[in-house]
């Protein structure tokens, strides 16, 4: 019999390979090379397969090359413990679970199957991908190193207890937990992975591209996870998320390099003690968030998210006012502290907008409602519309011109309020007075009767407010 011994202290009854005293599932490569050369490649994935289909789901301390189980159903999980394995592809397999702890694995790939739940635990891995894999329990990578991560069209399925949800607490099924993570060069949520599509080539696996699909689940949970800090990898893209629906918690992440959330839906995301040191992106991202959630942890975003580098939030969509206003005002913050002012007056302008749509959104009725509605009434016309809250110098000159030029002179002329030395009045001369009135010259030639003295107070003090305006914008923007 094979001389492998167990944990639980028993031996492995497979027949040893001639000249070994380890049967083909145990035998190490260096040993296995020596005897049978090339050959021992073919006999472990036979041996292996073989021992799969008889119905032995738990291997104990294998040694493997390349294994393509494909089209597999089984009643009982199927688990790796201390084993080494070059490359194993799952495709098309049903299992209650997938289980790999305290193994070692060059390229793990799971594609088209459905499990149960999906476990890692203290095994180093090179490449784990999870392609358009659907689970009914949980997806759990936990202390492991693990270099590269991708999770792709991957969709929680499972019903699932609501006991905890009964009692206010969060689902321990349906989500996707990766923690406890070391060396981590990248992790990938829906990325395009192009080595990908040649490895499931390479197997007689042909996917189309139009079978992705979100990636869904109850919580995508990133915790203590530690990057690899070598230089050449600070340029890139360290964290990328895309098309996820569901809950995002970030915690206790140090990222070295840059983090991009892309086309997702989020519920109730959480930012804790997460440090990213170059830039965050966030584009066409849907933030969902309860009462609770704005009350609580949206608060705490701008305290717990550390940026070094750029915030962007580029058409993204908010069910709330204030949750808009906190994310522009963290990207306002990180484009003013790298010195590029007109980027900031952007994220500015639009976090003031939220402001006054967040006061306006409040539960007051009443007169106090009346008051909200008028002051924000007012903070548009005189803060938004002349000069967008002091980010556009533009607007207050456009504004200027348009009035004193055209609107004024116009109602001088249809209500024939001047009069001047002349006996007749050309739309040119109620021009010129116009101008003179907004920039209150008052050369006293032409001078207004009737209605035009109202005009023309409200005309001079439009005038010495637009160009209050256009001063202090003017400094602000080009002398700061």
């Amino acid at each position: 019999m094979c001389e492998y011994t167990y944990e639980n202290g028993q031996k492995c009854r497979l027949k040893p390979v001639e000249g070994s005293k380890y049967c083909p599932l145990h035998i190490p490569y260096d040993e296995g090379e020596r005897l049978l050369g090339e050959e021992i490649k073919k006999v472990k994935e036979e041996a292996f397969l073989r021992r799969l289909k008889a119905g032995q789901t738990y291997f104990e301390g294998v040694y493997l090359y390349d294994v393509k189980i494909s089209d597999f159903r089984a009643e009982k999980s199927i688990v790796f413990k201390n084993s080494r394995v070059k490359t194993i592809l799952f495709d098309s397999a049903n299992v209650p679970g997938i289980t790999f702890y305290n193994s070692r694995v060059g390229r793990l790939v799971v594609f088209g199957s459905e499990l149960g739940t999906f476990l890692l635990h203290g095994s180093h891995v090179f490449g784990l991908n999870l392609l358009r894999v659907r689970f009914s329990n949980s997806v759990y990578v936990r202390n492991s190193s693990v270099r590269y991560l991708m999770i792709n069209s991957t969709e929680y399925v499972g019903g699932g207890e609501k006991w905890e949800e009964e009692y206010g607490e969060k689902r321990a099924v349906g989500r996707i937990e990766l923690s406890g993570l070391e060396n981590v060069r990248r992790i990938g949520i829906n990325v395009r992975y192009p080595l990908m599509r040649k490895i499931l080539e390479e197997h007689g696996i042909r996917p189309s591209s139009s079978s992705e699909r979100s990636v869904k689940a109850t919580s995508l949970i990133m915790r203590d996870i530690q990057f690899d800090r070598a230089a050449r990898f600070k340029r890139q893209v360290r964290l990328s998320i895309r098309r996820f629906h569901g809950n995002l918690v970030l915690e206790n992440l140090d990222i070295f390099g840059h983090a991009e959330i892309l086309a997702s839906w989020l519920k109730n995301p959480e930012f804790v003690h997460t440090r990213v040191m170059g830039n965050m992106i966030f584009r066409r991202v849907s933030f969902n968030g309860d009462f609770a959630w704005n009350s609580t942890v949206l608060p705490n975003i701008p305290v717990e998210l550390s940026v070094e580098g750029f915030v962007e939030v580029e058409g993204c969509r908010f069910n709330s006012h204030r949750a808009a206003e906190v994310l522009y005002r963290l990207a306002r913050i990180s484009w003013e502290r790298n010195g590029d002012f007109e980027r900031a007056d952007r994220y500015y302008y639009l976090e003031m907008v939220e402001k006054r749509q967040s006061r306006l959104a409040g539960r007051r009725r009443g007169i106090k409602r009346l008051f909200l509605k008028m002051e924000a009434l007012f903070e548009w016309l005189f803060a938004d519309l002349t000069c967008k809250y002091g980010t556009d110098w533009k607007r207050p000159i456009l504004i200027w011109l348009g009035a004193v030029n055209v609107f004024f002179p116009l109602l001088f002329f249809l209500t024939k309020s001047v009069e001047g030395l002349s006996g007749s009045m050309s739309f040119l001369d109620y021009e010129y007075f116009s101008v003179v009135t907004a920039t209150t010259l008052g050369y006293g030639d032409y001078h207004p009767i009737g209605v035009g003295r109202v005009i023309a107070s409200v005309e001079a003090l439009f005038g010495m407010f637009m160009w209050a305006v256009f001063l202090t914008v003017f400094a602000r923007r080009y002398m700061r």
